[in-house]
């Protein structure tokens, strides 16, 4: 089933890359600054016209040589209701050429629960190996914030300054939120190290039904090698 749904996302985006290249976005020899596509496609061109052809179209598409490479990437996403703003910082892996595993520190600002939150986030892409590459992946994000609850009216000290119920008295206990996405979305790799990516994400969150959330977010990654 999986290699299935890779295929199907690889004979998508290479018709839309083939479009892309058509265009002035793309060329045959896009990706020669990364060494494994150097490598790979390095040798000049032989055969007749039909076989040159072919290998053209086959290179201007074709980024299997992420496999086993790593890199870093930046991103920030929103979401109006209810409003909500991020921003990551984090590092990517390809386990093979069309799945990423990927795992990040998140802030988050708003949510459900109108607060700010810091945390990991983490997810699994499963994509075409293509220069314009659609994905399909899941993720998780788990943060908390050391903001205590408002404690003005229990009578007790709760920041053991020998005063009681004084004003911004808190609890002293942080708070935590979490969240499960499902995620879709397309990478489109700028040269073969440098790749803008889109996506949309929808939380299921801690705080309930009601304030789950689309979490649509752009970032840019890097390669930086095996």
């Amino acid at each position: 089933m999986i290699h299935a749904t890779a295929r199907l996302l690889f004979l998508l985006a290479a018709c839309l890359s083939i479009s892309a290249g058509c265009s002035g976005l793309g060329t045959s020899r896009w990706a020669m600054d990364n060494p494994a596509y150097a490598e790979k496609y390095d040798a000049p061109y032989t055969g007749d016209d039909v076989d040159k052809a072919e290998r053209m179209l086959k290179q201007s598409v074709d980024a299997r040589y992420v496999e086993n490479q790593t890199g870093i990437y930046v991103g920030l996403a929103a979401a109006d209701d209810p409003a909500t703003a991020g921003a990551e910082l984090g590092a990517f892996h390809y386990l093979t050429h069309s799945v990423e595993g990927r795992a990040g520190f998140k802030g988050l600002l708003g949510t459900g629960d109108s607060d700010v939150f810091g945390g990991i986030d983490t997810g699994l892409r499963l994509q075409a190996p293509s220069r314009l590459a659609p994905f399909v992946g899941v993720g998780a994000f788990f943060g908390g914030n050391g903001k205590g609850e408002p404690a003005t009216d229990d009578h007790l000290d709760n920041d053991n300054d020998g005063r009681i119920d004084e004003y911004g008295e808190e609890d002293g206990g942080g708070h935590l939120f979490a969240s499960l996405y499902p995620e879709a979305g397309a990478h489109f790799w700028l040269n073969g190290n440098t790749r803008l990516t889109a996506s949309a994400q929808y939380h299921l969150t801690t705080t309930g039904r009601d304030h789950d959330f689309w979490f649509l977010g752009f970032s840019i990654g890097i390669l930086r090698g095996k």
